[in-house]
């Protein structure tokens, strides 16, 4: 499934294949050396024609101008720490809490794209496994991501009290807002990105004795609210058993980096899928595939290990600049 460089070429026919990648770049691939030229030569081998990027911070110019040096045409977009970078005409980006907007024209479709870096602080996702959830303020804010002494936090309504003082589900929320509106002057919607938090999907009973998640259920906020209003996860509408494809997306292995700074919780299987492609439905978008994009490796109890599920992966085996693994979305464009 990788692409090459023309994949990401705009086509004028009335039926287009786009690629929607989800990197979260870590500092902008300030983290490892040489990690802007990776970002670029993943968008470029993934053959992704709208990047979505977390944590983009003030490379995102670097990474296209590394991509256009390749006789590529990307443009991109971007507020606060995410960035749309765009082989096809887009607009420009427009803030919103925890995101980057922008509108791309893909053919005679016109595409709100949203790519999400949500406040990590509040992690909440941590009090099943024993450790503080960072927070600054409020309820286990004493333990700041230490291990916690008294054990596993595992009643539901203060994981879930805890997740909520985030600001995650409230940023969901205009978000949902924001993207009414867009489907309301006739556009797709597409939203990706790191939201800090896990899938509604994921913690269910079929995972509840794994993965450290100590026995707990819970349809964590934010991407219950984009199932009830009806959006879809791409990854998950494609692979919807959890426990056969959990999909995970941190902490990645990865190989230039030592494997206790790739881990803040380093005595629990912290895995989580926390980076997502969401779209609505709409007769114009066809979602056909969706993959992990990365190394198959990930960081268990500070160890890395390499991942025995029946998720696939591409790009496995190029250098990696960042501690998540990506996402890769596969759409059909009609119109």
């Amino acid at each position: 499934m990788p692409g090459t460089a023309c994949a990401a070429t705009p086509s004028s026919s009335s039926q287009v294949t786009l690629k929607v990648l989800v990197l979260n770049a870590w500092h902008g691939g300030t983290k490892v050396p040489g990690g802007v030229g990776m970002i670029a030569d993943i968008i470029r081998e993934s053959g992704a024609s709208l990047v979505l990027i977390p944590e983009a911070t003030e490379t995102t110019p670097d990474i296209v101008a590394t991509l256009n040096a390749h006789g590529l045409n990307f443009q991109h977009g971007t507020t606060g720490d995410s960035a749309i970078i765009s082989a096809y005409p887009i607009g420009e980006a427009t803030p919103l809490p925890g995101m980057t907007k922008a509108i791309v024209r893909v053919g005679a479709v016109e595409i709100a794209a949203y790519a999400a870096h949500l406040e990590y602080r509040w992690y909440a996702t941590y009090l099943p496994r024993g450790y503080g959830p960072g927070a600054p303020s409020g309820e286990f804010s004493e333990h700041g991501w230490a291990k916690i002494p008294s054990g596993p936090v595992t009643d539901t309504a203060r994981v879930a009290r805890v997740n909520e003082d985030s600001g995650r589900p409230q940023a969901i929320a205009q978000f949902l807002e924001d993207a009414d509106n867009e489907r309301r002057h006739g556009r797709v919607v597409i939203m990706g990105g790191d939201f800090n938090e896990p899938s509604a999907l994921d913690w269910t009973s079929r995972t509840a004795q794994l993965f450290d998640h100590n026995g707990v259920v819970l349809p964590w906020a934010s991407t219950q609210a984009l199932g009830d209003a009806g959006f879809v996860d791409a990854y998950r509408h494609q692979h919807p058993d959890p426990a056969t494809h959990p999909g995970f997306t941190w902490p990645a292995s990865n190989p230039l980096v030592e494997a206790n700074e790739l881990s803040w919780a380093r005595e629990a299987d912290e895995r989580d899928r926390i980076d997502f492609v969401f779209h609505h439905p709409d007769h114009r978008l066809r979602l056909t595939d969706a993959r992990l994009a990365g190394p198959r490796e990930s960081i268990v109890r500070s160890q890395r290990v390499v991942e025995s599920g029946k998720d696939s992966f591409v790009l496995a085996e190029m250098p990696w600049p960042t501690d998540h693994k990506a996402v890769l979305a596969i759409y059909t464009v009609h119109g």
